[in-house]
């Protein structure tokens, strides 16, 4: 990582991962000399991965088991207003302020996390069954009364993939309320 005093936890990251609302796949598509990248309800169990997925598409024709994939996850985007007009006016006639400018108005916060991991087809079915359920969980809590049913019909015609998580970093932007970064895992 190139920017070491943005560099978070592994906890931070997971905790990202676990407040994503979608993690990113990347895919390489050799036959078209593409990438692919896609965007899936993913659930983080202890150091797994898991998504579902059709058994047929783009996607299942590019994945393969055991290969080391990437993916990445944002769960915190904020465009920080940290001066007033007056103040921006002031900085703008100041030549020596075009860094502040830059670094803390023409900027983003945010928290993410990336993750590279080997891929494998889960094809225990209780691994299966826990990893929906986890996803469901996480996605559609307050409809968890039903999944017995939606596994009955709907298990069947997808398939669970995990990703065995061997490293993860967390990344962080944040300025605490004087309008200073956050820097070197410092909390406000």
């Amino acid at each position: 990582m190139r920017r070491k005093d943005r560099e978070m936890s592994v906890d931070f990251a997971e905790k990202v991962i676990d407040e994503s609302p979608y993690g990113t796949l990347a895919l390489v598509d050799k036959g078209k000399d593409r990438t692919y990248a896609v965007n899936l309800s993913i659930v983080r169990l202890e150091d797994r991965l898991y998504f579902h997925s059709a058994k047929g598409g783009l996607k299942v024709d590019l994945l393969e088991e055991g290969k080391t994939y990437g993916l990445s996850f944002v769960s915190y985007v904020h465009v920080p207003d940290v001066f007033s007009r007056e103040r921006l006016e002031a900085l703008a006639g100041d030549p020596k302020a075009v860094g502040l400018l830059l670094s803390r108005v023409f900027t983003t916060e945010y928290s993410s996390a990336h993750v590279f991991g080997d891929l494998y087809l889960v094809e225990d079915p209780e691994e299966k069954r826990m990893a929906m359920e986890a996803i469901c969980q996480k996605y559609t809590p307050d409809k968890m009364d039903f999944f017995d049913q939606a596994m009955e019909v709907g298990g069947p015609r997808v398939q669970v993939y995990g990703i065995h998580i061997r490293e993860i970093y967390g990344k962080r932007k944040k300025l605490d309320s004087q309008g200073e970064e956050l820097k070197w895992q410092r909390e406000e």
